[in-house]
Parts: structure tokens; sequence; C-alpha cells
């Protein structure tokens, strides 16, 4: 949807950073501002010198401080992360992931799903990790009845609710055939994501009655149907408003429209780093989204 049409749907709003943050409450209508991160790879500090396009972008300094400034000026706000928040830099060779749930904790993250290389160290480690996190784990498709100390610290959906709508959140992760080591996921079984979220989006719709349903994902964008991915989620499981995927470090610009039978799932990743905050940004009214748009937000000094 057009910038001009949102803001009419809205009835009036301050612009920054390109997007709309304070709105005219409108009647009956509701707002939620998702922001988004997927693929950090704990990158810890921006991407130095020799990075090529990259050189200089990134840095959960930056992040928190570009978060905040959102938060200050908009009203509902909810930081997401999409998986594979391990792997990639000193900082988890040495730390293990601690630091990264610790700093994620410091920059407000609200909830966050779990990918294929936060497995790396481990069912154990990635527990003992978590223990540092000061939000909620989302996945709907893990069996984790083998591994208690990992089960404690999931959840398969939470709400989120703010004046004029509610928000439904549950997570997904790619199969680990390939990806992660079977000593890695010991008593954690995978399942298929499609069979595992209808049931949940059934739950937040009907029971919960939340206004936008979103899904964490760490299926991936598109897997050319080798695998379920993002843009098969879309079309299989009606219902989802908003999947924020990862795994393939797709760079979008802005989200992708997939319709289905029940009307559109959008779909938005951020590449990979850190280097992008993604930004979405939704008008429901009586629980029928009526406006939205997003982009893709450098994270620069």
């Amino acid at each position: 949807m057009e910038r001009r049409t949102f803001l009419q749907a809205l009835g009036a709003a301050t612009v920054a950073t390109g997007l709309p943050l304070k709105a005219k409450e409108a009647d009956g209508v509701g707002r939620i501002t998702l922001l988004h991160t997927n693929d950090t790879h704990s990158r810890i500090e921006p991407f130095g010198p020799g990075s090529g396009n990259l050189t200089g972008r990134g840095g959960m300094a930056r992040r928190a401080t570009l978060a905040k400034q959102i938060r200050k000026s908009t009203p509902n706000v909810l930081l997401l992360d999409a998986g594979d928040v391990f792997q990639g830099t000193p900082y988890f060779n040495q730390y293990k992931g601690l630091v990264d749930y610790k700093l994620m904790s410091m920059c407000g993250y609200d909830a966050g799903t779990l990918g294929n290389h936060d497995f790396d160290n481990g069912v154990e480690g990635l527990a003992a990790a978590m223990s540092e996190a000061k939000f909620p784990f989302l996945n709907c498709n893990l069996d984790t009845k083998g591994a208690p100390a990992l089960a404690a610290h999931l959840r398969p959906w939470i709400v989120k609710a703010f004046p004029g709508i509610k928000v439904g959140i549950t997570g997904c992760i790619i199969d680990f055939k390939g990806l992660v080591s079977p000593r890695n996921h010991v008593g954690v079984d995978w399942r298929d994501p499609y069979e595992s979220i209808r049931p949940v989006v059934k739950h937040l719709r009907e029971k919960e009655k939340v206004d936008l349903v979103v899904v964490l994902s760490h299926l991936g964008y598109d897997l050319s149907g080798f695998a379920p991915d993002d843009l098969n989620l879309a079309k299989q499981v009606p219902g989802i408003d908003v999947i924020i995927g990862g795994h393939t470090h797709t760079f979008m610009e802005a989200p992708v429209k997939v319709p289905n039978a029940l009307g559109e799932t959008e779909i938005f990743q951020v590449g990979f780093g850190g280097v992008n905050l993604g930004r979405m940004d939704f008008a429901v009214r009586g629980g029928v989204k009526v406006a939205s748009m997003g982009m893709a937000v450098p994270v620069l000094a």
C-alpha cells in the first residue's frame, strides 16, 4: 500500500526515518509497528574495513539507538528476531551466545525464535545462553520433550496487547537434516511447520481473538520446493498476516505480499549481520488489516 493511502487510513502521521510514526487515532483503528532482525550472527560490532558495501554498517549499539528513537516517537512497537543470532564472529567463539542474548535484552527485544546455527553449541549450551535473555523464545514445530532444559525456555505462542490491537506471535524453524549435527540437537525433534502452525493460528484467531498474527520464521524465503519455506507457508496456512523471515539472508527493501485463501500474507527479511532493521507498520480495524507499509532501515553511524 502506498504511503499516502496508509496515512489516509490512519488519519494523520508524523514521519521519521521515512515511515509514519505517530497517528491520530481513527475510530476503531488499532496500530502496531514491528521492528525486526534476522541472522545477526554474533555481529556485535559494525562490519570492519574490507567488508565491501557492508563496511561500517550494523552494530548492536547503533541498532539499540535506532530502536530507542523509534519507540520514543511511536506508541505501539514490538522488536522481534527471526533466529540465527549465534555463529559468525569471535564473540560467539568466546561467549557462546550469552553476550548476544544479554545485549538483545538490553536493546529491548520483545520476542525471538531459534535458527539452525543457534544449536551450534548443543542443546545445553543453547539453554544456558537463553537464560541470559529477558524476552521469550517462540517455536511451535520442535518436539522438546527429550530436552527439558531447552523446553523450559520455549513457548509456542504469545499475545501482546496494545490499545486497539492484539498481536499473536509464534515461531518455526527449518529441518535440522544437513544443517545441525545430531549431537547438537539431542532430545529435540523437528516437525512439519505447516502442520504445526495451523492449529496455533486457529487458536490465536478464535480463542485469543488477536487482530494480527505474526510468524517468526527461520525456514528461508524461497527454497524452490525442496523444503518448506516462507512463500509456501503463506500460501498453505491462511490466516497469517506477517511472516518475519530468516535463514536465507535475503535482502529485501520492502515486504512481499502473497495472496491466499483468506486474503494475503506479508513476508519480510532484511539480509544478515544486523546491517538493516526491518520496519513494518500496520493499521487494523475489527481484526482486519486496513493499511500497511514497510521498509528496511539501514543501521549506520
